[in-house]
């Protein structure tokens, strides 16, 4: 199995886990809105999830802890390559 991670800058930091049969070959899944979180017991990734009316979360996806790891492995060097958007980056011609 080929595991990717597209990493996304900005308020709220996240990634797309893309998983497929091998590299090279359109994914058969893509799981949005993952992120990396802080907890008592260390980082870990965290899946969609939604809060419910009791103030309990509903986890969405689950995953062992092998595959966690090599999420969080690919996603901490996928934030790493990410480049910093600066002003000097920008564009200067101003299609209208």
């Amino acid at each position: 199995m080929e595991i990717s991670v597209e990493w996304k800058d900005g308020k709220y930091p996240s990634f797309n886990l893309i998983l497929a049969s091998k590299a090279g070959v359109d994914p058969f899944i893509t799981i949005k809105s993952c992120s990396i979180m802080s907890g008592s017991k260390g980082d870990f990734v965290k899946y969609p999830s939604k809060k419910m009316d009791d103030g309990k979360w509903f986890n969405y996806i689950y995953a062992n802890e092998k595959f966690n790891s090599v999420v969080m492995e690919k996603a901490k060097a996928a934030k790493q390559n990410t480049p910093v958007k600066t002003v000097e980056d920008m564009d200067d011609s101003v299609p209208f």
